[in-house]
């Protein structure tokens, strides 16, 4: 506070005040702090007083007897600094009260900033932003909510979605607002229906706004037209889905003609007269032929993977031991500068699908064939650690598989790209062996674990229930025979 005294003219008007009393807070907030402010004119000490304001607000009291109230604001060393200046009459002069406003605007500031910044990042913003009131009245848009309704924004504001589509196109909208007005919880909704648009797919966030007693006072919502998105999508699926009918089309009816081709090559190999040079040319034809077999029956194998709701099974009793050896025999003679040394601990009897065991165990232990160094040896390893489940171990060393292919590892058409300096596989597959693999061991209801590292190698693991049910779809043909 600070008592001023006027300081006339000789003809009576006021020149200045002289300050008759002043606590420290005014005269830190009028600038002298170096000395009293007592005795000394208000002008001469505080010019700035004169340019914000204040000195013309003293003098206007003084003249009409009449309080005053102003905001004024001064340079500091430190920026603005504002007071709220209560200004009333006092015998031939005025009092002031000074309050500091500085932290206060400064907020005010703040938050005006705030509000111009969120107010033009809604108005950029390309999804419809709304809020909606407790009768679903819409009382704040931006204008890509205007551009959805294809309306001037003073044509919304104040009428419900009922009032601008019509009951039967707003119908899911106010059914939504509602559940989420009763339950208080913000919840998302997609469909083509209840907005605005013609044929469009709308994804909305809508929740509750609530004040500081928790009493909800209107809705707001975001939505946003995923049509486009949605469209390409369902074009992307069912380019799929006829990519896997012709893929399975294609390697049905494959299977004829190379079934002639496999009987005529044999047809010519059972006969004597042939010169080593025709045996060789039919040899060769049948060990192509015999090739392309295994890869239509891959195709076949993943369109039912893929279509038909996984691969079938005919679970019987069998000895996993047993298949092992004989998928060893079968790859062995093809790959002579390895060995593959099988182990069999304890018991390995089980209700499995034989021939999908002899697929498993052919593509793990060819890969590890195909991969492992030359002259290295190939370790199968078949385990029953738990009388319930039964465990085959394919262990190959050499280079580790990338981390950057594992999680592809068992994807349809992936083929690891040989390693710097490696030599080209000779023969190369569709890249659908590990995913059969996996495929048919999920039938099965078992799983694989993959570990690879360059001190211990790559193993691949296969876990599998002791007792196997048949493919759902299977059954009645296992009745029946």
């Amino acid at each position: 506070m600070v008592v001023l005294r006027s300081v006339r003219s000789s003809g009576q008007g006021i020149l200045d005040f002289e300050c008759v009393s002043a606590n420290a807070h005014a005269e830190r907030w009028l600038g002298r702090e170096e000395r009293p402010l007592v005795r000394q004119r208000l002008l001469e000490e505080a010019p700035w007083v004169g340019e914000c304001g204040l000195f013309a607000a003293c003098v206007r009291v003084a003249v009409r007897r009449e309080p005053e109230v102003v905001r004024v604001a001064r340079d500091s060393s430190v920026g603005p600094v504002w007071m709220l200046a209560r200004v009333s009459p006092w015998e031939d002069g005025v009092v002031v009260f000074l309050e500091d406003l500085t932290e206060r605007m400064a907020s005010e500031e703040a938050l005006r900033r705030d509000h111009d910044l969120l107010h033009a990042v809604i108005e950029s913003a390309t999804d419809a932003i709304y809020v909606k009131d407790v009768d679903l009245r819409y009382v704040l848009i931006n204008a890509a909510t205007a551009r959805a309704f294809h309306r001037a924004p003073h044509e919304i504001l104040g009428r419900t979605d009922q009032e601008l589509l019509g009951l039967d196109i707003a119908g899911p909208t106010l059914s939504h607002d509602r559940e989420v007005m009763a339950a208080g919880f913000t919840a998302t909704y997609e469909d083509s229906e209840g907005g605005p648009g013609s044929d469009l797919i709308w994804q909305t966030t809508k929740g509750v706004l609530r004040r500081g007693d928790g009493t909800v006072y209107g809705l707001f919502g975001i939505s946003r037209d995923v049509t486009a998105r949605r469209r390409q999508e369902q074009e992307r699926n069912e380019e799929a889905r006829y990519q896997e009918r012709f893929i399975g089309v294609l390697g049905h009816d494959l299977g004829n003609p190379l079934a002639a081709v496999r009987l005529s090559a044999a047809t010519l190999l059972a006969q004597v007269s042939l010169t080593p040079e025709q045996r060789r040319m039919a040899q060769r034809i049948d060990g192509s032929a015999e090739r392309m077999s295994r890869l239509v029956k891959q195709l076949l194998d993943f369109t039912r993977a893929r279509m038909a709701g996984g691969i079938p099974i005919h679970p019987r009793e069998v000895c996993m031991a047993k298949v092992c050896r004989r998928i060893i025999s079968e790859l062995e003679p093809a790959h002579p500068e390895h060995q593959v040394h099988l182990e069999v601990v304890g018991e390995s009897l089980g209700v499995w699908d034989e021939e999908r065991l002899g697929q498993v165990l052919s593509n793990l232990v060819g890969n590890a064939l195909q991969h492992s160094p030359r002259g290295s040896t190939v370790r199968v390893r078949v385990a029953s650690g738990d009388p319930l489940f039964q465990r085959v171990e394919v262990h190959n060393v050499g280079p580790p598989i990338p981390d950057s292919l594992r999680p592809r590892l068992f994807a349809p058409f992936h083929k690891a790209e040989p390693e710097p300096g490696a030599p080209k596989a000779q023969r190369q597959g569709l890249g659908l062996g590990l995913y059969i693999v996996s495929q048919i061991v999920t039938a099965h209801g078992g799983w694989v674990d993959v570990a690879s590292s360059v001190e211990s190698g790559t193993c691949f693991a296969v876990t599998l229930p002791r007792v196997v049910q048949a493919s759902p779809q299977e059954l009645p043909q296992a009745r029946r025979a």
